[in-house]
């Protein structure tokens, strides 16, 4: 069986050619048709990924030399570029997976990716990855990066099955602070696209253990081993004249130059495969130009994605046919999917792809729909890895977007197919937000028997993929709903094992340990979430619970000033300061504080209750009765409400409106004594001493026992006296 070719150019930027010599180079690849997809990122959304220089540069710069003469006159339509926030996950995927669908036997397929590549664990397997524009600063399994065993399923697919021939290009072992930085993460990305595509011929720019430099001094802007690599390939390397540049003397004439250039940086490129396979012809005046006319730079750079056959009208259909193709556009466009289902993208797709006319758009369509079905769950997924703010309050709030991820992701799998390398990825995120509605419906309802039935769908996703950290975040966040907290630290520390650096995770463990009564251990837990991300403010608020629960006060009112700083709309934060404030004494800062809440949410029930007893102890009793009131307004179920409106009707001389609400106490809890207790006041501003006598012994049989307030209580003055008094004191408290 003939076996397809696979050159793996691997650590390679842009080709820098001098201007002028693009017709003159003979193309590589001169066999079938050759498809690239071409992809450069050198600004990551997240910040804290170290932006790269000439990442997108090289890629235009690739991108061009593949339009041109010299690179084969590519049609437009057989190049897809994706620079910086073009080059998310997502259009990654649809790039990829049209060139896996388009390629046939004989054809070549290109990929080219300039960016960073990281590996952040050592456990279960090697994962390593390329970093897409929307990568998070860890986890990446969970989306935004490019797993290398998915591009050895693509090769695999395209090499053994389709017969294809594949040139993969890659600058990915960028120096650099990364999640993987402490275990090498680069260098052995470097090493597993050595050993994965190992095929005939493979050239990195650089040993594993290195780091391949770019910089303005080579074409303008570009890597060292690029520029010198073009000008080998051109025919500097050709040292026997005879026209014809071998892998051999691309390896010497690399070997020499590279390693001067870039002193004293080491870097050593590494060039494995048949040393006698026929690398380039030379063209002599091309040469002869190249040697005259060294270091020109490139044309205009483009931009974007230079192709996409979806755009295009199809050609004679039907107008029924055309008008449908143009409302299916429209629905992309507009992000209207599923629902509705009339002019749903997805419901025009099953009127239309078995349609003759639109055969050749048919995959372009599947692929397009697919990739918007996959968007907004893996923004979500990205989001919650980041520790955003506003992700995590969403899910706080129950928000009801979650309810449709599972069906656009089942929907997503189900156009791609099961043979498609993403398909178990999408299945697997699928089964998470499956389990994560569960979750959140028992925590909005109530009901904890929805917890297992979550936890069972996080199991299932791990059994698609033991790699899933965000699945193990869950797993333990359900048991802590559960109160297993052991099991819960479990959890978390199995998501730290694959993602060691993810913030929210360890945030969690903290969180876990808190809860155990082990705050030493969640303060440290905290201090290290703390160095992977100082600006998440959940971290620093958990670090000021924990400090504050060994008593170490003004180091725990200082993180939580500082979790408010971060997030001034967290209510938590607000609602543990203004706690710690009032202990402390300082009740205007705590009344402060239960503001701040308010403003957040008007309906908060601690915070305006909070106030309520804050101002009636100050006694500003006319402000408490205004909030006690607000309660009742948001939910006239709440008894200590109505039991403090009641005590304030009492003090005020207003017994009417004291035993209307006493009378709604003792509806609402009929066993509870303090209402009663209450209601012997009242009597006693009625001057009923014995019905106040009468109440006051169903408080104490009800189960009443603070003595020191009876005996304090100024409204049993004139009761002190009686027999009767004296003989309930003793029975129910007796020395």
């Amino acid at each position: 069986m003939h076996k397809a070719r696979i050159f793996s150019l691997i650590c390679l930027s842009g080709l820098a050619l001098p201007q002028g010599l693009h017709s003159q180079i003979r193309p590589m690849i001169q066999e079938g048709v050759t498809r690239a997809v071409v992809v450069g990122v050198s600004e990551y959304k997240e910040e804290r990924i170290p932006r790269l220089q000439y990442a997108h540069a090289d890629a235009e710069a690739f991108a061009q030399f593949l339009l041109s003469p010299s690179g084969g006159s590519l049609p437009a339509s057989h190049v897809k570029l994706l620079t910086n926030k073009q080059a998310e996950l997502i259009p990654m995927i649809n790039a990829l997976t049209w060139l896996v669908e388009e390629s046939e036997e004989g054809d070549v397929a290109i990929i080219y990716f300039s960016g960073h590549g990281d590996m952040e664990s050592l456990t279960i397997k090697n994962y390593g990855f390329l970093l897409a524009h929307d990568a998070p600063v860890s986890t990446y399994m969970a989306g935004g990066a490019l797993s290398l065993l998915y591009m050895q399923a693509m090769v695999e697919t395209l090499s053994t099955k389709k017969k294809t021939r594949v040139i993969l290009i890659t600058d990915a072992c960028h120096a650099g602070q990364l999640a993987g930085s402490t275990i090498g993460g680069a260098q052995a990305t470097a090493q597993i696209l050595a050993d994965q595509f190992a095929n005939e011929a493979r050239l990195l720019s650089c040993e594993p253990h290195q780091f391949s430099i770019e910089g303005p001094q080579w074409g303008g802007g570009h890597g060292v081993f690029t520029y010198y690599l073009i000008d080998g390939l051109m025919g500097l390397a050709d040292t026997n004249g005879d026209g014809v540049v071998t892998l051999m003397e691309v390896q010497r004439f690399l070997e020499d130059n590279v390693s001067a250039s870039a002193d004293p940086h080491p870097q050593i490129p590494l060039i494995l495969g048949n040393k006698g396979m026929k690398m380039a012809k030379v063209d002599a005046p091309a040469l002869a130009a190249l040697k005259a006319d060294r270091g020109s730079s490139w044309p205009d750079a483009l931009s974007g994605t230079i192709a996409s056959r979806s755009a295009a009208q199809p050609k004679d259909p039907d107008t029924l046919t055309l008008a449908m193709y143009q409302r299916f556009n429209a629905a992309l466009q507009s992000r209207h999917l599923l629902y509705p289902q009339e002019d749903a993208a997805y419901s025009l797709y099953l009127e239309l792809r078995d349609r003759p006319t639109m055969a050749p758009y048919r995959q372009d369509m599947r692929r397009e729909l697919a990739a918007a079905l996959q968007d907004e769950a893996q923004s979500a997924i990205l989001d919650y890895l980041t520790a955003s703010p506003v992700e995590l309050r969403r899910r706080w709030s129950f928000d009801t977007r979650y309810d449709y991820y599972p069906e656009y992701l089942d929907k997503a799998a189900e156009v791609l197919g099961a043979d498609h390398f993403m398909y178990g990825d999408i299945n697997v995120k699928a089964l998470y937000f499956k389990g994560l509605n569960l979750r959140l419906k028992g925590e909005r309802d109530g009901n904890a028997s929805l917890y297992q039935q979550a936890a069972e769908l996080q199991h299932q996703a791990l059994a698609l993929d033991p790699a899933a950290a965000y699945a193990y975040n869950e797993l333990g966040l359900l048991a802590r709903r559960t109160r297993d907290l052991e099991a819960s630290v479990g959890y978390f520390k199995q998501a730290l094992a694959l993602s060691p650096t993810w913030v929210l995770a360890e945030t969690n463990l903290c969180g876990s340990y808190a809860d155990m009564g082990q705050f030493a251990l969640a303060e440290e837990s905290c201090l290290r979430a703390l160095q992977y991300d100082s600006a998440f403010s959940l971290a620093h608020h958990n670090l000021g619970y924990s400090l504050i629960e060994q008593n170490k006060l003004e180091a725990g009112i200082a993180a939580l000033e500082k979790a408010i700083e971060l997030d001034p709309d967290y209510i938590l934060s607000h609602l543990t300061i203004a706690d710690v404030y009032y202990a402390k004494g300082n009740t205007q800062q705590a009344i402060a504080s239960w503001k701040e809440v308010l403003r957040i949410d008007p309906r908060r029930l601690p915070a305006l209750f909070n106030i309520g007893l804050v101002l009636n102890n100050l006694g500003q009793s006319a402000e408490a009765l205004e909030y006690f009131h607000a309660v009742l307004a948001i939910d006239s179920n709440q008894i200590g409400a109505w039991l403090n409106i009641a005590e304030l009707h009492i003090g005020a001389g207003r017994p009417a409106e004291a035993e209307i609400a006493l009378q709604a106490s003792m509806r609402l809890a009929p066993e509870l004594p303090d209402p009663y207790y209450l209601l012997a006041r009242l009597h006693m501003v009625r001057n009923q001493a014995d019905a106040a006598l009468n109440a006051l012994n169903t408080a104490l049989e009800m189960g009443f026992k603070d003595e020191a307030m009876i005996k304090a209580d100024k409204y049993f003055d004139l009761l002190r006296k009686q027999k009767r008094y004296k003989s309930m004191m003793s029975a129910y408290f007796p020395k």
